[in-house]
């Protein structure tokens, strides 16, 4: 009788783990469109990605939260997948094959999301520092001449000495 409640359990974990990697495969395509837009400076998409991000992790953690229900029916607070590979090799279900091809897949899936987040944390630290540099022409540009010159009516950048026309006419 328990064989039968595990491989049950396992079934209802092979369906929850089939959506979550199609989740994943989700978020990482939504994470390759963020780059390009990153790279396009499309800051319309941007927003509208990051709307998107934000609904796929909430379905992710619906996900995890529904993985947790069913693996407390087997007495257990928490159980990794390769626990889960472990409890199908003990009780030879043919699941087996299963949970071991997806811990490969969603390990390759995470890695792709982290390589990707990666890549557009430093595109946007480089549109940032850009964004400055662009700035700081634009502040240099709006600044009143007037402060470019000292009290002389000389400009205040440059080497010689500093005469005012009144010094020299006495």
């Amino acid at each position: 009788m328990d064989m039968e409640i595990n491989e049950k359990i396992l079934g209802q974990l092979e369906l929850v783990f089939n959506e979550i990697l199609i989740e994943y495969a989700k978020m990482s395509d939504l994470y390759e469109e963020k780059k390009n837009a990153l790279i396009k400076m499309d800051s319309e998409r941007l927003h509208e990605l990051d709307i998107e991000i934000l609904h796929q992790n909430d379905l992710l953690i619906d996900l995890n939260n529904e993985r947790l229900r069913i693996v407390k029916q087997m007495g257990v607070e928490d159980m990794n997948i390769s626990e889960i590979i472990k409890n199908a090799d003990e009780i030879l279900s043919p699941r087996l094959e299963y949970f071991k091809e997806f811990k490969v897949k969603i390990n390759e899936v995470s890695k792709k999301i982290m390589l990707l987040e990666q890549t557009n944390v430093e595109l946007i630290q480089q549109g940032l520092t850009v964004s400055n540099k662009i700035l700081d022409i634009i502040l240099q540009a709006c600044t009143p001449q007037s402060q470019v010159y000292d009290c002389h009516g000389k400009n205040s950048h440059s080497e010689g000495p500093g005469f005012s026309s009144i010094c020299e006419d006495a």
